[in-house]
């Protein structure tokens, strides 16, 4: 399976792909989590196909709608999928917290387990798991780090163009 690491404005991103369909993207270059997803004798770095590259192109130039296109592949339980789904709908540059997200889903008592759904988003960035914060308004539990966090909703609120 292909992937490529990509260098935007708001971060580094690994992105993998089969078929035109998206199966994984996380931010930084580490590729420890790849490999929780992948094989490592099934992936190979490869370019980045032009549909996937112009559309993290025009993300950074602020148009969050150009990953709305994207085909993506999920391989996630249905618990998941729900609140992956439920996740789509936080519009560009607004957050929510985790409570929120589990009453989106019609399960106002999980909001753990959303956070742990989150956590094993193997699709970051389209499925925007950065807009999920703390009921208190902090940033609490990316796993590629508050730092990526804060910098890709700083990037949706024009404050790093």
């Amino acid at each position: 399976m292909p992937y490529k690491k990509v260098s935007c404005t708001f971060g580094e991103l690994v992105v993998a792909w089969e078929d035109e369909a998206v199966v994984y993207l996380d931010f930084g270059h580490d590729m420890t989590r790849l490999r929780q997803y992948l094989h490592q004798d099934a992936y190979f770095e490869a370019a980045l196909p032009g549909f996937l590259a112009a559309a993290l192109a025009s993300y950074e130039k602020g148009h969050p709608e150009a990953l709305d296109g994207i085909p993506c592949r999920l391989q996630v339980t249905d618990f998941q999928r729900r609140v992956l789904t439920a996740l789509r709908t936080i519009p560009f540059g607004q957050t929510a917290s985790y409570g929120q997200l589990a009453r989106m889903i019609g399960s106002e008592k999980a909001a753990r387990a959303v956070g742990g759904a989150l956590n094993r988003n193997p699709i970051a960035l389209i499925y925007p798991c950065h807009r999920i914060i703390g009921a208190t308004g902090k940033m609490t539990g990316f796993a590629s780090g508050i730092a990526h966090k804060e910098a890709l909703l700083a990037h949706e609120l024009g404050e790093n163009s």
